[in-house]
């Protein structure tokens, strides 16, 4: 019968690697969960740890193991496919995992988005990377994208591309312009005047806003509603004058 250490956590470098060296074929999921919180876990116990079918059974196990930064990474990525989606959202934001480790959480990650409830995708688009704000940016259902918008990593160049596509719907491009954050940003606004799907109040809202070159680059856009460019005849009739005449 082996003889179990009170505390695996704090055993020194020589004694944890004895430890698991004459127990790894036993070692139960709750001493194989202590041995990898040991701060002298090395990539060789590690290895030793991911090589075994019956430890990397339990899920705990498994979601350690991808987490720490030591183990080595071929081992990591393996397992990366048998985690739950919660565990790959948090885990692909966690500069703490290696990069390699976390483009392969988020490889996983848009494998699996279209078969996410809407509730998940909601809850992943509040704190998910780059890449997932990307593939759910253009998501059809609005309350994704209000969720996107307290991301802390949604960047301005995202929500352009957003504003200035036509595969953006008029209740999104609602909600970019009445963010705290984001609607005061010059190129926001103007790509919201200039998407002819934002509601024509919204668009209009923008122009005062707007610099004179970009208002008469509006008004000549043959997509630009009748509404906006009577808007910004109104608002700068001599902008339009002086810049008709330069052109002309």
């Amino acid at each position: 019968m082996k003889k179990i250490p009170r505390q695996l956590r704090a055993l020194s470098r020589e004694a944890l690697a004895d430890f698991v060296a004459a127990n790894a074929r036993t070692l139960s999921e709750e001493e194989a969960l202590d041995v990898l919180a040991n701060p002298f876990v090395t990539p060789q116990i590690l290895q030793t740890i991911a090589q075994s079918h019956r430890l990397t059974g339990f899920y705990s196990v498994r979601l350690r193991l991808v987490a720490h930064r030591a183990t080595p990474q071929a081992h990591a990525v393996k397992l990366v496919h048998y985690l739950h989606w919660p565990d790959m959202v948090r885990l692909s934001v966690d500069v703490r995992v290696p990069s390699p480790v976390r483009r392969a959480l988020e490889t996983q990650l848009l494998l699996r988005i279209d078969k996410l409830s809407l509730g998940e995708k909601i809850s992943s688009a509040r704190r998910c990377s780059p890449a997932l704000i990307r593939a759910l940016l253009f998501d059809p259902d609005p309350k994704v994208f209000a969720a996107l918008l307290v991301n802390q990593r949604l960047r301005e160049d995202d929500l352009i591309l957003l504003a200035g596509s036509d595969r953006a719907s008029a209740e999104k491009l609602r909600l970019l312009a009445a963010d705290r954050k984001w609607s005061y940003r010059y190129a926001i606004r103007k790509a919201l005047a200039m998407n002819p799907a934002t509601p024509r109040a919204v668009a209009a809202s923008q122009l005062r806003f707007l610099g004179a070159r970009d208002l008469y680059q509006i008004h000549r856009n043959p997509d630009t509603t009748v509404y906006v460019r009577r808007c910004i005849e109104r608002l700068r009739p001599a902008v339009l004058t002086r810049i008709d005449g330069i052109h002309g």
